[in-house]
Order: structure tokens, then sequence, then C-alpha cells
């Protein structure tokens, strides 16, 4: 009987050996494919890294996929320029000079698309490249919605001092420099001055943008918007046979211009050419200064 169960114990250890065998096997085995994958894994991003970097150079370096050196002409058809209409179309190109002869690649279209926007008219551009070898530049020019009287030189004289000259403003309070005719029904505003900064052109500007949308059904009776009071704007209305200068307040705009036009056939006669009315007060109409009798 002591025999057999030292026979038995015999067995199971020997059992007990070959699973540790087999386990001891299989964690080697796994550690091996675990290696392999590894080694296999860092030999594909090797691989992937080298090919990446060799076609990176070759882009960079085959004359096939530079942009041409051939200079910055109106038949130029190394760089498509769509949209210009007032921008300076040189200086669009100018922005592209230090690229010629350099790979499509390594432009950095989003370093081109700031220096576009630095263009006097370019509100924004959009850069693509085409391949193999050549730019399509895409230009947003800015819109403008008023024109101004920037000082332009002293003249000596005491009665006028200052000769001025027109220039445009957009929405954003950009100012831009006359190109070609002055555009058609853009009114005169007054209260931007271009020493003032954007923040402060910008707002104004929205002030008018505002006021003018609120009376958009008299639009082409106002030649002039002054905002040099945010609080107090001023529009000069062009009745049949004379301007007049309203003063608006900042809010309610077409209730109170209304209430000059129920009221305009009743003064009319004693009004001067641009006389100064205040309607911001309610229902109620106050001139600034003396209104000329009737019998004149």
């Amino acid at each position: 009987m002591a025999r057999k169960s030292r026979q038995q114990s015999d067995e199971e250890l020997d059992q007990a050996r070959l699973e540790e065998r087999a386990a001891t096997g299989r964690s080697i085995r796994k550690a091996l494919r675990f290696t392999g994958w590894t080694l296999s894994s860092v030999s594909v991003v090797f691989v992937i890294a080298w090919s990446l970097m060799e076609g990176e150079r070759f882009f960079s370096t085959d004359p096939r996929f530079q942009l041409s050196r051939e200079g910055a002409t109106a038949r130029d058809g190394a760089i498509t320029v769509r949209g210009l209409k007032n921008a300076s179309r040189a200086a669009v190109l100018q922005v592209f000079a230090a690229d010629r002869g350099r790979g499509l690649l390594d432009i950095n279209l989003e370093q081109r698309r700031t220096q576009l926007r630095r263009i006097d008219w370019v509100r924004d551009a959009g850069v693509r490249r085409v391949w193999p070898d050549r730019l399509e530049v895409d230009v947003h020019e800015r819109q403008p919605v008023a024109f101004i009287q920037v000082a332009a030189a002293m003249t000596g004289n005491f009665n006028n001092p200052v000769t001025f000259k027109p220039m445009l403003v957009d929405a954003d309070g950009v100012i831009l420099r006359m190109r070609g005719p002055m555009p058609q029904n853009l009114p005169l505003l007054m209260g931007i001055r271009e020493s003032d900064d954007i923040e402060k052109r910008r707002t104004r500007v929205l002030a008018m943008l505002r006021l003018l949308d609120e009376l958009k059904e008299h639009r082409d009776r106002i030649p002039e918007v002054d905002v040099s009071d945010s609080e107090s704007l001023r529009i000069t209305y062009q009745t049949q046979d004379q301007q007049v200068i309203l003063i608006l307040g900042n809010e309610r705009f077409l209730e109170r211009l209304n209430t000059f036009l129920r009221h305009y056939d009743g003064i009319r006669e004693r009004l001067p050419q641009r006389a100064i009315l205040d309607v911001s007060l309610e229902g109620r109409i106050t001139a600034i200064g003396p209104l000329e009798s009737a019998a004149r």
C-alpha cells in the first residue's frame, strides 16, 4: 500500500514538472513572438519614417515639383490669382518672391496667407498647392461701406487751413485708398479719423450701418452720416429742394425721422439750407439756431 502511494506521488510530481516545462515553453514562445512583433513594428516605423523623409526630400529637390523661377508677370503661369479688383496684383505676387525655385511642399501656406492679409484692400485670402508646380491664390477683398475725408496737407490759408482727400472705409473700420472712380451710392461718413485706433473706427462704422439699416427705405436720401457722438447720431436728409441735418440720438431712428417728415410741410418755408434740427426728443422738433422767417 505504501509502495502504491509513493508511485502515485512520483507520477504526480512528474506531471507537475511536465506542466511546468510546458508553461515555461509557452512563456518563452510568447516572449519570442512579442519580441518579433516589436522588432517588426520598429522596422516598419523606421521604413515609413525613412520613406517619408526621402519622399519629402524628393519633392523638395526635384525640379518637377518646384515653383517656377520665371518673373512675376501678367503671363506668369506658376501662380494663379483670382478675386482681384482693387488690390495690387504685383503686391500679391511679391509675397511669393522668396518661394521661386523652392519645392511646393516647402512653402508655408498659412504664413503666406497672413502676409496677403496685410496688403491694402485684402480682407482674406486662400492659398493652395496645385501639383506638380503651381499655386492658386483666391483673394477676398474688403468692401467699402462709406467714404471719409482725410486730412492731406496744410494750405497756409487761414480760411481753409487743411486740404482733404477722399478715402474709403469698410465695415471693420479699415481705411482704404481710392482705386479708380468713387464708388456710387456710398454715404460720406463723418466722425472717423485716420489717427483713431481700429476698434474705435469699427465701433463707429457699425453704428452707421445700424442706423442705415433701420432707415433703408430712405437710404437714397441720406448722403451724409455723422457718428462723432455715439449718443447723438446725425444724418443729412435730402428733401425735394433742400438738405436738412437731423439729430436722431442713438435709437428709434425711423420713428424720429418720420416725426420730422410728418411736420416738414409746416416748417419747410422757414428752414434755411442745411438747417440743424434735433428730433431725438419725444414728439418734438427743436431747431439748433434760429429759423429763417417765412417772408425771407
